[in-house]
C-alpha cells in the first residue's frame, strides 16, 4: 500500500477516474497508480473516439467556430482523421450513420432563447478534502427565465421510456452514474453563480433526442457522499483485483491488448 499511497492521496479526481476503479480496480492501477507505458501500453477504442470526435464538433459549433450547415461535410471530411480504432463492422457503419444522420438533421434555433455561459467549461473544486477536475460540454442560462441549465453531449441510448420519465430498466445502472457526474458538475456551478441549476440535459445525439431532469438537492448531496466514499474505498484497496467481463475486457478496456487477465481467455 505504501509504495502507491502518494500517487492516490495527490491524485486529481475526476468522474472517469472513479468510474475507471468501479469498471475495473485493476484497469485503474495500471492507468493510474503504475502509469507505464513500457509495461502496459493504454489505447483508445473505437466508440470512445467517435464520442469524442462529435464532442469536437459541438463544441466548434458553440464557440462559433463551425456553421451547424457545414457540421455534417466536416464529420465526413474528419472522421478518418480522428477515428482510428475499429470493432465489429455493422456496429462501425450504424454509429457513423447514426452520427451522420444527426449533423444532417441537427437544429439548434432553441439556443436563440438563451444565454451560453459556458463551452467545455472547466470544472475544478473541492469535494470533501479531493480536487475534482472535469468538464461541462454546454452551461446555458435561459434569457427569460434565468434559469440555468448544464447539458452534456451523450453517445448512449435515449435512457427513458416513451412518457419521458421512467428510465428503461436496461438504461437504470447507466442513468445513475451519469446523474451522478452531472451532479458533480453542479457543485461548481453553484460555487460561481451562487445559486442551483434548475435542469440537468443530456444531448443524445445518436437518438436525436434530450433527456432532461429537474435539478433536486438530495440527489446532488447523494453524489457527493458517492464520491467522497468511491476515494476512499479506492484509498484503502490493497489488492485492486480484476473486474473480468467479456465485452468490456475484449473491447473497451484501455488495456485489452497487455492486460494478464484478458489473455488468460485467448
Amino acid at each position: 500500500m505504501s509504495e502507491y499511497k502518494d500517487k492516490i492521496d495527490n491524485m486529481r479526481w475526476s468522474y472517469s477516474r472513479v468510474t475507471c476503479y468501479d469498471h475495473c480496480p485493476y484497469n485503474f492501477y495500471l492507468r493510474y497508480i503504475i502509469d507505464d507505458d513500457s509495461q502496459y501500453l493504454a489505447e483508445g477504442n473505437y466508440y470512445a473516439e467517435v464520442g469524442s470526435f462529435v464532442h469536437s464538433i459541438l463544441e466548434k459549433i458553440f464557440k462559433g467556430e463551425l456553421q451547424v450547415d457545414d457540421a455534417l461535410q466536416y464529420y465526413i471530411d474528419n472522421f478518418d482523421n480522428n477515428v482510428v480504432y475499429t470493432t465489429k463492422q455493422s456496429s462501425m457503419e450504424k454509429t457513423y450513420e447514426a452520427c451522420a444522420d444527426y449533423f444532417a438533421t441537427v437544429d439548434f434555433n432553441w439556443l436563440k432563447d438563451y444565454e451560453i455561459l459556458g463551452v467545455e467549461k472547466k470544472v475544478d473544486i473541492d469535494i470533501g478534502g479531493h480536487r475534482f477536475v472535469g468538464y461541462i460540454d454546454l452551461l446555458v442560462r435561459n434569457n427569460e427565465t434565468k434559469e440555468i441549465s448544464v447539458i452534456d453531449h451523450k453517445s448512449s441510448a435515449y435512457p427513458f421510456k416513451k412518457d419521458g420519465k421512467s428510465v428503461l430498466k436496461k438504461s437504470k445502472e447507466g442513468f445513475s452514474k451519469y446523474s451522478k457526474q452531472m451532479y458533480l458538475y453542479c457543485k461548481s456551478v453553484i460555487e460561481e453563480y451562487n445559486e442551483y441549476p434548475k435542469w440537468i440535459i443530456w444531448n443524445h445525439f445518436k437518438d436525436q433526442k434530450f433527456a432532461k431532469i429537474p435539478f433536486v438537492k438530495k440527489d446532488y448531496e447523494k453524489a457527493i457522499t458517492w464520491f467522497s466514499n468511491k476515494i476512499k474505498r479506492i484509498e484503502n484497496d490493497e489488492s485492486f483485483e480484476p473486474n473480468i467481463e467479456y465485452f468490456f475486457c475484449k473491447n473497451l478496456c484501455d488495456f485489452r491488448s497487455c492486460c494478464e487477465y484478458a489473455k488468460q481467455d485467448e
